[in-house]
């Protein structure tokens, strides 16, 4: 799994499953409200839709496309590491 910034616009993400980041780039179209977007992924991930680890790849992909959303992002990224240890 490898996620490397291209520029600041593309991100280039290779993972298990790239279905849940274009998802994620489909929703980040054309809105600036990314909180809805991670209250989605929170969702799938919490109900069992989508793996933790899967989560967190995506979040670590969209991080730069979504700029600074304060500490958000990084409380739905703990959330999800604590899914994992359990």
């Amino acid at each position: 799994m490898k996620i490397s910034p291209i520029n600041n616009n593309q991100t280039s993400f290779k993972a298990v499953n790239q279905k849940y980041y274009e998802w994620a780039k489909k929703e980040m179209q054309g809105t600036k409200d990314f909180g809805e977007l991670l209250t989605q992924l929170r969702y799938r991930v919490v109900w069992g839709d989508i793996h933790p680890q899967d989560g967190i790849d995506t979040i670590e992909a969209i991080k730069k496309l979504i700029g600074d959303s304060g500490d958000f992002i990084e409380h739905v990224l703990q959330n999800f590491k604590e899914l994992l240890k359990n």
